[in-house]
């Protein structure tokens, strides 16, 4: 009985202090994933949290990828300032876990983006299929993920269209939509993103139809 009672004492304990681990998740764990709806001055307040978290802890893992996006983001605004900074953290994310699609695929992304920081053509073009590589990489890895795929298609729908990144946008964006209409509930948040993206590459492909079709769903939701 005696050691029954011990065993049982020091499951409970174990139980206790993985709740205690659990409650005591930073924030930056939790809320990155909205960091695409804030204001710029609202990102460059959870950049200076995130950052004070970081700098409690240097390797830890979910501030690096946090400060990783939210520097993406930024990047898409001035990709000189702070592109390098995107890399910067999420390399070392990376490093960490390189099992993340996600962070491979931001990662990639943000390697494109390094184009616009040099005038050298040769760079510009390293930078590019390396950045294509890895988000191409981590969608064969994570199909159904849908941050990956829109991170992928939003960032080949920016590139210039002599580098033939226009049909994964296509591919990506239908796969979204056919995403959403299995799940339409639990993919509100990018039913207008990719429906009006989708309306604007079939234009440009001269599909009509499929222009009108994803036109008006866009403005009907």
């Amino acid at each position: 009985m005696r050691n029954r009672f011990y065993s049982d004492h020091r499951i409970l304990s174990h139980l206790f202090f993985a709740a205690l681990l659990f409650l005591a998740t930073p924030a930056w764990a939790k809320d990155w994933h909205g960091l695409h709806n804030l204001t710029d001055v609202q990102l460059s307040e959870k950049i200076s949290g995130f950052q004070k978290g970081l700098d409690q802890n240097p390797s830890d893992y979910e501030a690096l990828k946090a400060l990783g996006i939210a520097y993406h983001i930024k990047a898409r605004k001035s990709a000189k300032e702070y592109a390098p900074r995107a890399v910067e953290f999420l390399s070392r994310a990376y490093e960490i876990n390189k099992k993340d699609s996600e962070i491979m695929c931001y990662l990639g992304s943000a390697f494109t983006m390094m184009a616009k920081t040099t005038w050298n053509p040769i760079r510009k073009m390293s930078y590019v299929n390396k950045g294509a590589g890895l988000m191409d990489k981590a969608v064969k890895r994570e199909p159904d993920n849908v941050s990956v795929r829109m991170t992928r298609a939003s960032n080949s729908r920016s590139l210039p269209s002599f580098l033939d990144r226009g049909d994964i946008a296509l591919e990506d964006f239908e796969y979204l939509a056919g995403l959403i209409e299995k799940n339409p509930e639990f993919l509100t948040s990018i039913k207008t993103k990719v429906y009006s993206n989708l309306a604007e590459l079939y234009i440009k492909a001269g599909d009509q139809a499929k222009a009108e079709k994803f036109r008006k769903l866009s403005e009907n939701l």
